[in-house]
């Protein structure tokens, strides 16, 4: 996930099975097992666009492809760009920026409220850093969860303890 974030594919990229349902407005949600976590990464989609994500400890209805799977632990844990459109459209300018910033944070690595602040030029703006990755619609796939306090982990809309288990994982994972 470092550098590009936001990358998009084309729909010639994609798998047969994903172009095809790329007519539909909005899909069922859909999950795949993230075994580091013991959780599932429910995913919903919008045609070929991810617009929401989030955790859940129940199977989901309908997994997404094995392929699926590899990319996001490769975009997780590899740092490689998300290579799957991201609807963002319901975010403001200002948390665009923010999730923009956070997207370039390597794994296993972390910055703080205020570092992400000041990347933007606005060194006043640490509560409201905080309060954009609170309204991240996709966590794990945009890593807020690298987003920490001056004084701690921070929080985390899933939970703080999740926060920290993604992080260890994300250290070990990470070459150093």
């Amino acid at each position: 996930m470092t550098g590009e974030v936001f990358a998009d594919r084309s729909r010639d990229d994609l798998p047969e099975d994903e172009a095809a349902g790329s007519a539909k407005e909005t899909d069922p949600t859909e999950g795949v097992f993230l075994e580091p976590l013991g959780l599932y990464l429910l995913v919903e989609r919008r045609g070929d666009r991810i617009r929401g994500s989030r955790f859940s400890p129940e199977r989901p209805d309908k997994t997404l492809p094995d392929w699926w799977k590899e990319v996001l632990l490769r975009c997780w844990l590899g740092g490689e760009p998300v290579p799957f459109g991201l609807d963002l459209s319901g975010l403001t300018p200002f948390q665009g920026e923010v999730l923009h910033a956070t997207s370039a944070i390597p794994p296993g690595e972390t910055a703080t409220y205020g570092e992400i602040a000041e990347r933007l030029g606005r060194p006043g703006a640490t509560r409201a850093v905080g309060t954009a990755l609170r309204r991240n619609p996709l966590p794990l796939i945009i890593p807020c969860h690298r987003v920490v306090g001056s004084r701690g982990v921070g929080g985390y809309s899933p939970g703080v303890d999740l926060k920290r288990r993604i992080l260890e994982v994300e250290r070990g994972a990470s070459p150093r």
